[in-house]
């Protein structure tokens, strides 16, 4: 793919795309006439609703903050701490397709909404442009006219800085509504758990379990988390005779020993690897299958958390985030009515040493923990090997 793209930028030399060593920017004007109707549509209306953006941009800052330093105290004093914050990379930290969509959704009308608000507002916009890493579209932009821009009053400047992160919670709140509306008890109570894949040689295998199936129970107990399910097998010992409900049916044997490798317990082994998300039953299936269903909640799912994850770290104060100059036009603006220039200075400066001195120590935080468990998992992995 990678080379596919700088074959094409080398020889074809499309407007708009620059290639540098292990990046790619494409930039193009295709879009402004779509969104100067969309913006010229209703100036009031879209007035209100990025207005409405400052409070929660406001709101999402402080939220921000607070989820950093929480998190981090609340895992500094954990006996078992884990990372606080991760990258989101699809096919490594999260499922690829689902995330690449996801991803692509998220930067899609977080930069259409920062063009129609600058539309909306009488400030120009050159072009829109997607950012590439390799071939990985790893983010877009809007290049507004920079004159245009900085003639702008403070007030609509604070309404384009808002309108990327307001776009992201009302797609993370679209998204997790029609989750809602099709599947039961979504997000809170799922209904089953799903398998991933199993294990040779153990009671899976011989039951027939695939990957795909749902554990809706084992024996009378309801296991419709994995902390469920691991409290039902808690007590458990090799021999003991289960049934496991699942959307395949009843299937009933004798629960097996843990094999090496796979840690160091005596309570019984069923032999499954478990997905992450947990299944919700829908409202109505619509002549659709129970993966089928499950592969919409994964989409679903992922589509609300990064809009609302993204909306959220937007807003911190921190260079190269629309956070930052969010916060120095508010001050700027502040200013002008009065606010002295230490007190100004010192509120912006403050938020960026917190917010920056917060994020670094997160990600320290992090990757020690990382580390730490990698060292684990080759020293269980040694002991395994041994004890086999």
């Amino acid at each position: 793919m990678t080379a596919a793209l700088w074959l094409i930028g080398y020889y074809k030399k499309p407007n708009g795309l620059k290639l540098g060593f292990g990046y790619a920017i494409y930039a193009s004007t295709a879009l402004n006439n779509l969104i100067d109707k969309i913006a010229e549509a209703s100036k009031r209306a879209w007035k209100v609703w990025f207005t409405s953006g400052w409070f929660v941009f406001g709101i999402a800052a402080a939220v921000a903050i607070y989820i950093l330093g929480g998190d981090l105290f609340k895992e500094l004093s954990s006996i078992a701490p884990v990372a606080t914050v991760m990258p989101v990379v699809p096919g490594l930290t999260i499922p690829l397709a689902p995330g690449l969509l996801a991803l692509a959704v998220t930067v899609i009308v977080h930069e259409l909404s920062h063009a129609i608000a600058a539309r909306s507002g009488g400030v120009k916009v050159k072009r829109l442009g997607l950012i590439f890493i390799l071939a990985l579209p790893i983010g877009a932009f809007t290049e507004p006219d920079e004159t245009s821009f900085n003639a702008a009053p403070h007030k609509t400047k604070l309404r384009i800085l808002a309108a990327g992160s307001l776009a992201n919670f009302a797609t993370a709140g679209l998204a997790v509504g029609l989750l809602s509306v099709f599947l039961l008890g979504y997000p809170s109570t799922p209904s089953a758990v799903v398998v991933q894949g199993i294990i040779p040689h153990t009671l899976a295998s011989s039951l027939g379990v695939k990957g795909g199936y749902l554990i809706y129970a084992i024996n009378n107990t309801r296991t419709n988390t994995l902390t469920a399910l691991s409290s039902a097998l808690a007590s458990s010992r090799p021999g003991q005779l289960v049934t496991l409900v699942t959307n395949h049916g009843n299937l009933t044997g004798r629960l097996g020993a843990v094999p090496p490798g796979y840690g160091d317990s005596d309570k019984g082994f069923i032999g499954i690897y478990l997905n992450s998300m947990p299944f919700f039953a829908p409202r109505f299936y619509l002549g659709l299958s129970a993966p089928a269903w499950l592969q919409i909640e994964v989409y679903g799912f992922w589509i609300w958390f990064i809009n609302l994850n993204v909306g959220i770290f937007n807003a911190l104060p921190i260079p190269m985030l629309d956070g930052d100059q969010f916060f120095k036009e508010l001050v700027a603006m502040l200013k002008e009515k009065g606010l002295s220039l230490p007190i100004g200075n010192g509120l912006v400066y403050g938020l960026e040493a917190i917010s920056i001195g917060l994020l670094f120590a997160n990600l320290i935080f992090s990757l020690s923990v990382l580390l730490r468990n990698a060292n684990s998992l080759r020293c269980v992995r040694k002991t395994s090997r041994i004890f086999r």
